[in-house]
């Protein structure tokens, strides 16, 4: 096994038994990762070899397999190989120490925390995308993706990133509690949310598990609520908080409220295997839940397909989603490896081989025009329930891309945790949130 520890030099003096062996290596991570050294990167056949870091295991990582093959079989002049590069509380910290000593991959596919990537910027590593993407002639321009979509990877007004994973979240309900409550319609808005959860409330059965503790999950959900109240999350300078506001408040107390009558699950449902409180749903305990698509088929066998719907998030004044990506990005090495880590991505990117992956992985198109790949749409054809979150994409937006955007979130999940549970008014918990917030913003 080719340790994670050794520069990638050595990496492509391998190569020829590497690719003897296989198209396609996916090399465990014991350290830091590969090396982004200036040296000979090119195999025996003269071909550049182009080396991704990826999050991807189990059947995922057969199916990526199997579009790289692909990819390398489609031309001449580049190899690809993967290697998984761990989880995403340990890919930051990996990878800044990788780049920061001339290592590391020339692209990173699919990074689960883009929000993070501004701390790999400050390398110096990451390699703007602007005029690739506006080049006369480019097969994936910014025409592709939404205003939301591109914001991901922007940061002080260059593209450093691209979205290639998509997902949202929506409201799953329990069809037979609705129809045994009377209930025959689900709800669009957070009062009629309200007014179904009493319904549905009985004995130790709750209405709704609404987001409770600690972690990104109740503040990248609370955001969407916020700005359906028409409030922000940050000024439009990203240097001012801006939550703690009237709508912040009525976004909150559209959560407090039902809570405070008793018809939400009165504590946290997260464990290290759920987050969202799916088993919570599975098992009775409650009868709607905000998860997406990647937890459906954990809902379908918890209590049969037939009684799983799936509903749009709940409004207050106007529809919001907030976007979920993975987003990839071009690490600085030879001319030839930034062309060939390009190319790899706008391969992976186009329709066909993006709705591909989206079949095989769940998640959802970011490149607007995999919508409408025929595979794509015999997917969603399948389970029309797709289509509510592929919906709610053309009007979604990105969290902040900004350093101190952790520490703000933790302030702000911890304040949300505290209102949640009765033990501030939403008034409170969103002050208290700010002033930590703010200090945060202003030593970034």
């Amino acid at each position: 096994m080719t340790h994670a520890w050794m520069p990638r030099r050595l990496l492509r003096t391998g190569r020829v038994a590497i690719v003897a062996a296989s198209t396609l290596s996916l090399i465990a991570l014991a350290g830091c990762g590969g090396g982004s050294v200036s040296g000979n990167s090119q195999d025996s056949e003269g071909k550049t070899d182009i080396l991704v870091w990826t999050q991807t295991t189990g059947d995922t990582a057969k199916a990526l397999k199997g579009i790289v093959e692909d990819f390398n079989g489609s031309q001449s002049t580049y190899v690809v190989q993967t290697q998984y590069a761990g989880t995403s509380d340990q890919f930051t910290p990996k990878l800044i120490n990788a780049v920061t000593n001339d290592q590391g991959p020339d692209l990173v596919l699919g990074d689960s925390t883009p929000q993070k990537l501004s701390q790999v910027i400050q390398t110096g590593k990451v390699v703007p995308l602007d005029d690739r993407l506006d080049a006369e002639g480019a097969k994936i321009t910014k025409k592709n993706f939404s205003a939301g979509m591109l914001s991901t990877g922007t940061f002080d007004g260059k593209i450093y990133s691209l979205p290639t994973e998509g997902g949202d979240y929506a409201l799953y309900y329990n069809k037979a509690m609705f129809a045994k409550a009377g209930i025959t319609s689900p709800p669009t808005t957070w009062a009629e949310v309200a007014a179904d959860a009493a319904k549905l409330t009985s004995g130790k059965q709750y209405g709704i598990y609404l987001p409770i503790g600690p972690g990104e999950w109740p503040v990248f959900t609370w955001q969407s609520a916020l700005w359906s109240a028409g409030g922000e999350f940050l000024s439009a300078d990203n240097k001012k908080i801006a939550f703690n506001s009237p709508e912040g408040v009525a976004a909150l107390t559209a959560w407090t409220d039902i809570l405070r009558a008793g018809h939400a699950y009165p504590s946290s449902l997260a464990t290290p295997a759920d987050g969202q409180g799916t088993a919570g749903f599975s098992s009775g305990k409650v009868a709607m839940v905000l998860t997406g698509a990647y937890n459906q088929k954990l809902l379908d066998d918890g209590v049969g397909k037939e009684n799983v719907g799936v509903t749009a998030f709940p409004t207050i004044n106007e529809p919001a989603m907030n976007i979920g990506t993975n987003n990839s990005y071009v690490l600085q090495g030879t001319t030839e490896e930034q062309d060939g880590a390009w190319d790899f991505l706008n391969y992976f990117l186009t329709p066909d081989v993006q709705a591909r992956w989206d079949v095989a992985s769940g998640y959802l198109p970011t490149n607007m025009e995999t919508a409408d790949a025929p595979a794509f749409k015999e997917f969603v054809a399948k389970d029309p329930r797709l289509q509510v979150l592929v919906d709610q994409l053309a009007y979604a937006k990105a969290r902040p891309s900004v350093l101190a955007y952790d520490e703000v979130s933790a302030a702000l999940a911890t304040e949300i945790e505290k209102a949640l549970l009765g033990k501030k008014t939403p008034t409170q918990a969103l002050a208290d949130a700010a002033t930590k917030g703010q200090a945060a913003l202003d030593k970034q």
